[in-house]
């Protein structure tokens, strides 16, 4: 359970991060994510934590992407803490073979965070990117994020409301910079 404690602590610190360091200015500012703002981005993520919460604590969850609409605040890195509180109170006691809902039907809860999580990281990178900086994921969290996408037929990862077809990355891009092209993301 350590490394499913280490994964999730750092995919919702580098978030968290990300929304400390947004600019003041730059809220309704367009992300790299042609459909959201930077405040869209941040609601749509804060949703995504609320839901590794609700899944760790066996509550009822939603089985679409989480609308940023409905979790826009005043102050999403106080929520973000809040939420990461939540987690980190629940995790431990979590029954990780217990079954969830899921998109794909009913799975053991370790497999039903994973989506979440990932979400957490990856537009973590985003965000940055957004505001002009950059996220470099660990070795362990690069290697789940790798792993989930692994798993996931490319027909499905690239279909509708997907991810876009992969980009090249520079030469120099790190190992976080080329899984993000592979999700389509510009790396340059």
């Amino acid at each position: 359970m350590s490394e499913l404690n280490a994964v999730v602590g750092e995919a919702l610190e580098l978030f968290v991060d990300a929304v400390e360091r947004v600019p003041d200015g730059s809220w309704d500012e367009p992300s790299i994510l042609d459909e959201w703002s930077v405040r869209e981005l941040v609601g749509h993520v804060t949703g995504s934590a609320t839901k590794v919460a609700l899944l760790l604590e066996g509550g009822e969850t939603w089985q679409t992407p989480s609308e940023p609409a409905d979790w826009v605040c005043p102050d999403p890195a106080s929520r973000l803490r809040e939420i990461g509180g939540r987690i980190e109170r629940a995790l431990p006691g979590a029954d990780l073979e217990s079954p969830r809902p899921s998109p794909a039907g009913e799975v053991p809860l370790r497999q039903a965070v994973a989506f979440p999580v990932a979400d957490l990281a990856m537009h973590a990178w985003d965000l940055r990117r957004s505001c002009g900086g950059s996220a470099e994921f660990s070795e362990g969290l690069l290697r789940y994020c790798q792993g989930l996408i692994d798993s996931v037929p490319e027909e499905m990862m690239r279909g509708e409301g997907g991810f876009a077809p992969a980009t090249t990355p520079p030469a120099t891009a790190t190992p976080t910079d080329r899984l993000m092209a592979h999700l389509g993301r510009s790396a340059a």
